[in-house]
């Protein structure tokens, strides 16, 4: 148990060092397209390219996650058939995304016309068309190496896309843009180059594994045949869609409300673009240890569960969400000592960033929670209940958008934030804990984390206050470094405490005579 949770946390760090200098990298280039052309041709090219993600996630069908669940359980369950296993999912995705692939290319007009006039955008949709195969046959091989806990694979296929794709795009904002490219055909080819380099790695590197296990023994599988496989899937599948499907009308109808509320066109875009561009990243950003730990734990919950190790299976979701309580209330308090600070570095222009980057501290401990209770609903393979909920959370979010962005603006948005996620991600903690027949401890998971970042926050401005900084910058840095220290050492001290009362509590005592 140990060393599987040594594993786990060293996957997770790799991970996480990967996203942080990738979004990091892309959370820049968003400030730099919006200081170049700017705010309001962010909000616009944010709305392009949530169009062309809202195709490529119809045409993946999720399937990044039920190739790393099916591996897993069929690792866990002792069989070893992993070719029936991928010969089924690489299947799968040839079918869905050469589907949707046809389907886009022959209806790039009509969906041009559907969300802009420009012409140019019929075209971007043919080669994102064309992007679709190489992007599903990449997440189905990317899933196989999570559920291999070989998460190397993943890092560099992560890096390699971002690098192929951003580099495309910054030298084409440079370079292209001002001789009359559009920007629908610069998105739409960085998307394409990035797909296609990272799945040449990924080919590369799933030969040699595929020759050696297809040289094993055939031996049963837990999915036999392609109605079984589908019967699984599906309900992943459906997952995606709904989410993807609920989160783009949401992202749609937000800028047409603004533009009711606003007199002022651009205003309304420029929020938009400030928002989706620079508030939500931001907010995100610090999420990365999170997410690379959901996408560590669903393999592993799903193997255990496969083994029929209830223990094991308790012991990762207990372990999982202690941190992820922990990590997200420290957060949300350098958000709201810091907030201000970070908001005024990334747009020193509009005082809107920094002044919601402050009001959402309250409700970044139930948007990061949410990131792990999904990986540990779809470790458990209780897919249907977490489709259901997402439907219900962006329900709520929409309905919040229509009623309160028409009475009070912006302020709307925040308000569709709040009501969606407290609601959606107070059901998903209630039924993990009942799912896992898990005592929720109030102590645990909400006193001691408040404890924490307070203690961290308080202990961290009193070291800090006497030190005179000569810029925001500078003084944010020494803050969140500072902060982070404490809390790691706070943190650790806890867990020898913990463990050393752990052992105290199953010594037993000497039998007197």
């Amino acid at each position: 148990m140990k060393i599987s949770m040594n594993r786990i946390a060293k996957d997770t760090a790799r991970l996480t060092a990967v996203s942080i200098i990738l979004q990091g990298l892309g959370l820049w280039l968003n400030i730099f397209i919006s200081n170049k052309l700017g705010t309001a041709s962010v909000g616009v090219m944010t709305l392009i390219t949530s169009l062309f993600g809202f195709i490529m996630v119809l045409a993946n069908g999720n399937i990044f996650i039920s190739t790393s669940r099916f591996v897993s359980e069929e690792l866990g369950a002792g069989n070893k058939n992993l070719k029936k296993i991928m010969k089924l999912s690489l299947g799968f995705a040839m079918i869905l995304s050469s589907a949707f692939a046809l389907a886009s290319f022959g209806l790039a007009r009509i969906i041009a016309d559907r969300v802009s006039a420009a012409p140019e955008l019929a075209v971007s949709v043919r080669i994102i068309a064309l992007s679709l195969p190489p992007a599903a046959f990449g997440s189905c091989i990317r899933g196989y190496f999570n559920a291999m806990r070989d998460v190397r694979i993943p890092c560099n296929g992560d890096i390699i896309e971002f690098a192929s794709k951003w580099i495309s795009l910054t030298v084409g904002v440079i370079f292209l843009l001002d001789r009359g490219l559009s920007v629908y055909l610069l998105i739409s080819v960085s998307i394409l180059i990035g797909e296609t380099v990272s799945f040449i790695y990924y080919i590369v590197k799933y030969l040699p594994e595929y020759r050696r296990f297809s040289t094993l023994p055939s031996g049963q599988s837990r999915i036999e045949r392609v109605s079984s496989y589908l019967k699984l899937s599906l309900p992943i599948v459906a997952g995606g869609y709904v989410q993807m499907i609920m989160s783009s009308l949401n992202e749609a109808l937000v800028p047409v409300a603004l533009l009711k509320y606003n007199a002022s066109a651009e205003r309304a875009m420029s929020e938009y673009g400030m928002f989706e561009a620079m508030i939500i990243p931001t907010v995100f950003y610090p999420a990365v240890i999170l997410t690379s730990l959901s996408n560590i734990i669903i393999p592993e919950i799903a193997r255990a569960k496969s083994s029929e190790n209830v223990e094991r299976v308790q012991g990762l979701i207990k372990k999982s969400l202690t941190r992820a309580f922990a990590y997200s209330f420290f957060v949300s308090g350098m958000l709201l000592v810091m907030g201000k600070n970070i908001g005024q570095l990334l747009c020193p222009s509009d005082s809107l960033v920094s002044e919601t980057l402050v009001k959402m501290f309250p409700v970044v401990p139930f948007i990061y929670l949410e990131i792990v209770l999904e990986g540990i609903i779809k470790g458990l393979g209780r897919q249907n209940f977490s489709t259901v909920n997402s439907l219900c959370e962006y329900a709520i979010r929409i309905v919040c958008v229509i009623v309160f962005v028409h009475l009070y603006g912006f302020t709307g948005v925040l308000i569709s934030y709040y009501a969606s996620n407290v609601y959606s991600n107070i059901v998903r903690v209630i039924f993990v804990f009942h799912a896992a027949h898990i005592r929720f401890e109030a102590f645990t998971y909400i006193v001691k984390p408040f404890a924490t970042c307070f203690f961290c926050c308080q202990i961290t401005s009193a070291l800090t206050r006497f030190i005179t900084c000569s810029s925001a910058l500078f003084e944010t840095v020494i803050y969140l470094c500072t902060a982070g220290i404490i809390f790691i050492a706070l943190y650790e001290l806890d867990k020898k405490l913990s463990a050393t009362k752990s052992t105290q509590k199953f010594v037993r005592k000497p039998i007197e005579n």
